[in-house]
């Protein structure tokens, strides 16, 4: 089983390493694969906004004065007319419901999609758009949080000092930095915070006798690390599902260098044996206090960090907007490709459809049509049959790029035919209340950690 795990440890850490720079979430602020957002208070002069963007030379821009129908039919078509008179129904809704692409979720903001092709020019329409006295403001604002993996890779220098075995904790700690460097998020970090602490205690009983069960013994290192868990779980569902991954390349980690260690020990002569085993060996190697006021003052510093960058001023506020994106979570709000496919559906079948018929169960028509023969001019009848399968939707896809406006649809058709729509945070900075308190829960139980060795010492 050793050998065999000899093995498996290094490959299972290089897979989670690579795992984990394969599969981030990093917020860019970039929301759309070929389009910027640029977003303005709804209350804005829309003709104004569209100026600045022709002067400075932005041209296809997909806005909501720019909508028209998303569909190639006849002004003066029958299904037309009926869409005329149906407009306000339910099976007609897409067309309203499509509008909420326009607007954050709070509806304070109005939304411009502007190609990728401009994104040189959008400083300059920025600056164009707020010289009209607009204020403004793009996705791609957001930058990448360097603080966070910056003040983790700190602290695991400060504990790299005072650690006993340097060399198993430099090693299993690479994990815990690459997963914060890949889901820089405020809960995540505080995670790491614990992990790295966690990983001191490992590396200081490194080797002793019943290391194992002894840290599992002490209550608050079990409980530091399902506080962890849930903290990088309150960050989002991926970064939480990574959790995992990163344990087990921690673990690898960790038993790789066990077993170099053996292969090293067994090429000397002379190989010293540790007496005392793990419970008599102090876990926080003698600098209780400095370890611990070390993690503390990092975890305290974070949560302060992430308030002072979310205070009522206007650029935290623009900071937590959520925006239309793609996302792996639909949102009921959003219309999706399939709601496009059954209004064009609705459209083009409900004129030849029996009104003693149930409407939301047809999935097939069957009509007669007359033709025009353009060779004899004699009008000729013409058995049509609809089915609304697979192949129905494809040429809906297809026919998106046949519209003579720049829709919408354009802008979800350039995710792929997989796109969904939800809300996306326009930076990391936004947090739900599940990951405030994870965070604050962080800060508690190492603060009582911190409060309980001061009394044990004391007393």
């Amino acid at each position: 089983m050793n050998k065999n795990l000899q093995y498996i440890a290094p490959l299972v850490f290089l897979f989670s390493l690579i795992l984990l720079f394969s599969v981030k979430s990093i917020p860019s602020g970039k929301l759309w694969k070929e389009y910027n957002i640029v977003y303005v208070p709804v209350s804005s002069d829309d003709s104004s906004i569209k100026k600045a963007f022709i002067e400075c030379g932005i041209e296809d821009i997909v806005s909501l004065s720019g909508q028209f129908l998303p569909l190639s039919l006849n002004e003066n078509s029958i299904e037309i007319s009926m869409l005329r008179l149906n407009y306000s129904s339910k099976d007609y809704s897409y067309l309203s419901r499509r509008n909420a692409f326009f607007y954050d979720k709070s509806k304070q903001y109005r939304l411009y999609y502007i190609p990728s092709q401009y994104k040189q020019k959008l400083s300059d329409a920025v600056n164009a758009i707020e010289a009209r006295g607009i204020p403004c403001g793009t996705d791609t604002s957001a930058s990448y949080p360097w603080l966070l993996p910056f003040i983790c890779l700190l602290l695991c220098g400060m504990l790299f000092i005072f650690v006993k075995n340097k060399i198993p904790f430099a090693c299993a700690s690479i994990i815990p930095l690459v997963f914060l460097y890949s889901n820089p998020f405020y809960p995540v970090a505080l995670s790491t915070c614990l992990i790295l602490l966690c990983l001191f205690f490992t590396a200081n009983v490194w080797r002793r006798k019943d290391a194992v069960s002894w840290l599992i013994s002490r209550r608050f290192i079990p409980a530091m690390l399902a506080v962890s868990l849930i903290s990088a779980f309150s960050g989002s569902l991926l970064s939480g599902f990574l959790y995992f991954a990163a344990a087990a390349g921690t673990a690898g980690a960790l038993l790789s260098v066990k077993f170099l260690e053996e292969w090293w020990r067994s090429r000397k002569v002379f190989v010293p044996v540790y007496i005392r085993p793990a419970k008599r060996v102090s876990i926080f190697a003698g600098k209780a206090f400095t370890t611990l006021s070390i993690v503390t003052g990092s975890a305290v510093l974070l949560l302060a960090l992430f308030f002072l960058t979310s205070s009522g001023s206007v650029s935290s506020k623009v900071s937590k907007l959520l925006l239309p994106s793609y996302t792996s979570l639909k949102s009921e709000e959003l219309p999706q490709f399939e709601d496009y496919y059954k209004w064009v559906w609705n459209v083009e079948t409900y004129p030849y459809l029996s009104l003693n018929s149930d409407y939301s169960t047809k999935d097939k028509i069957e009509f007669t049509e007359f033709v025009e023969n353009a060779e004899t001019g004699i009008i000729q009848s013409n058995q049509k049959v609809m089915i609304y399968d697979d192949d129905f939707k494809i040429n809906v896809y297809d026919g998106i790029d046949k519209l003579s406006f720049n829709s919408v649809e354009k802008v979800m058709k350039s995710e792929g035919n997989n796109f969904t729509a939800g809300y996306s945070a326009l930076s990391s900075s936004h947090l739900n209340l599940f990951g405030i308190i994870m965070c604050f829960i962080c800060v508690l139980l190492l603060l009582f950690i911190y409060i309980s060795i001061i009394i044990k010492k004391r007393y």
